[in-house]
């Protein structure tokens, strides 16, 4: 009864999940779901995160790539908390609106029904026992939802200690400034949030210099943790050597410095649409054909859309074509095709 209402806000850890092993640990993953199910009310699951939540190495590696996915969801999840809680009070106010302009629908067609002189208690008395055919009239009139409207039972009890004809009249000019709240103000609002969308520059804007730092949690760097080896670059600010072709890539620098330029266009989920990536080739100066080859160069997984490491594919060859006067390649060098993007070029040799 205490967490009635408030499920959305729940999140349970199954920790200490290593001491198991994947056939038991699935076990106790179903179990522990379907007490949850009969304990909370909700439509949906509980969120649950599973792993071993502190800094010590794992007890059997066998779950380790599962434990550290869930790890980095639960830290994602905390960062995010102050939105959610953002979000939740906006949600709050928008369901409050929509009950109160349903409210003064229902009221002003119940004092619209009301006679001017004669048989007003009468009517009222008629209008409260027909009170569900008054409900579908003003929601089929004022395309309401059917989940704003009260309950009935209690609403007709109500009903009886108020007199229609003293009732105000629907005010469309107040129906209009609520409307205005629901369309133009609430979506203002919303766009005040931080969100996975924004730019750093935005993001900046919206949260304060002072804050945006200490609004983050930060990732635990915790490989050793899941039995993986550090790779040489992380403690090498330099990156890898070109001996060493597995990871080197000739673009690094490149890449270095096109991070505030991609993230300026307004990446969504990591990606620039078509349109947006398009408009960035355009602004070269080049011509339709050669755009057409850099284009079919740098959307290395044919998505349509270029993620950070095409961006900086497209942005070298225009660069190639347009400072140098570098002719375009009929196909890119392994050096320059990033390293997370070589296993496509593999799959087409």
């Amino acid at each position: 009864d205490v967490l009635k209402g408030h499920e959305d806000k729940i999140r349970c850890i199954l920790n200490k999940a290593d001491q198991i092993n994947r056939q038991q640990l699935m076990r106790v993953y179903g179990a522990l779901l379907w007490s949850l199910g009969k304990t909370m009310s909700s439509p949906e699951v509980v969120r649950v995160y599973v792993g071993s939540f502190w800094q010590e190495p794992l007890n059997t590696l066998e779950n380790s790539e599962l434990f550290e996915a869930e790890e980095k969801d639960l830290m994602k999840d905390l960062a995010v908390l102050p939105r959610q809680s953002a979000v939740r009070k906006i949600n709050e106010l928008v369901k409050r609106i929509r009950k109160v302009k349903t409210l003064a629908h229902i009221l002003g067609y119940l004092k619209s029904q009301m006679p001017s002189l004669m048989g007003k208690e009468k009517k009222q008395q008629k209008l409260i026992n027909d009170l569900p055919n008054v409900f579908r009239s003003v929601m089929k009139k004022y395309n309401l939802a059917p989940g704003d409207f009260p309950d009935i039972t209690g609403f007709s009890a109500k009903l009886r200690e108020v007199k229609f004809a003293e009732l105000h009249s629907l005010s469309e000019k107040q129906m209009a400034q609520l409307d205005e709240v629901l369309n133009k103000d609430i979506p203002s609002l919303m766009e005040e949030l931080p969100s996975e969308r924004d730019s750093p520059e935005t993001l900046r804007a919206k949260m304060g210099t002072a804050s945006a730092g200490s609004a983050s949690v930060p990732l635990p760097k915790s490989a050793a943790k899941f039995g993986k080896k550090p790779e040489a670059h992380e403690s090498n600010p330099f990156g890898y050597s070109q001996e060493d072709t597995d990871h080197y890539w000739a673009l690094q620098d490149s890449a270095d410095r096109l991070v505030g330029s991609f993230e300026s266009l307004g990446p969504e989920g990591g990606f620039l649409s078509t349109q947006k990536a398009r408009d960035v080739l355009v602004k070269t100066g080049l011509g339709r054909d050669e755009l057409r080859q850099i284009w079919n160069l740098s959307d290395m997984d044919r998505d349509g859309y270029f993620d950070f490491h095409e961006y900086v594919v497209a942005m070298f060859l225009c660069d190639a074509v347009v400072q140098k006067g570098r002719p375009i390649p009929s196909e890119l060098p392994t050096s320059v095709v990033p390293p997370a993007k070589r296993h496509l070029f593999d799959k087409k040799g």
